[in-house]
């Protein structure tokens, strides 16, 4: 194999690897806790698209070539991913395309009347493009679960027009912390 065609080969993959394991990153990051097993994944993944850049930047170097074009794409890359990760835009981006459905969904649960603890209600498995894996009626609102959690704690999305109130903490349910998404809704994590 010629070294040129090495070089773009080793180049090439470096920047389709760090696409993937960017794009898994930003997807661990989208939902209300983190999935980390995937963000755990996605970080390996990382490591390999840097180490395929950096021998890709040394051949580069051997071939006489110091400066290439392609250097600062991985490295802005990175920076595009890290300002999307810290100002939150994966989950928020996610919940706004899935609002809509979590909306339609309250609307079709019973009536909410004074519920004094957790009541189960049936809903979808899939709302929007969350998977929710049970629900409950609970006093001011809904609380769903959603499938990934947060790693060891609970997490999900809760409607609570007047927003949560201490007595939504229970044994199951222990020191819920809720971040609001606007209008009611939040999204929440809690130890069990």
């Amino acid at each position: 194999m010629n070294p040129v065609t090495a070089r773009r080969g080793v180049v090439c993959g470096a920047h389709v690897v760090a696409a993937g394991g960017a794009g898994c990153l930003l997807w661990a990051f989208s939902v209300p806790g983190v999935a980390v097993l995937l963000a755990a994944a996605a970080v390996a993944v990382l490591g390999v698209a840097v180490l395929l850049w950096t021998v890709g930047a040394q051949l580069s170097h051997s071939a006489g070539r110091t400066w290439p074009g392609w250097l600062p794409v991985a490295p802005a890359m990175a920076v595009v991913v890290l300002a999307l990760l810290v100002t939150g835009v994966p989950l928020r981006a996610r919940w706004a395309l899935s609002r809509d459905a979590f909306e339609t969904v309250v609307a079709e649960l019973p009536q909410r009347r004074s519920a004094t603890g957790f009541d189960r209600v049936r809903v979808p498995a899939t709302v929007g493009s969350y998977r929710i894996t049970t629900a409950y009626l609970v006093p001011g609102g809904v609380v769903f679960y959603e499938e990934n959690g947060a790693f060891f704690d609970d997490a999900g999305f809760a409607y609570l027009p007047d927003g949560p109130t201490a007595s939504l903490a229970n044994g199951s349910f222990e020191s819920p912390v809720f971040r609001p998404l606007g209008a009611g809704w939040y999204r929440w994590t809690a130890s069990w």
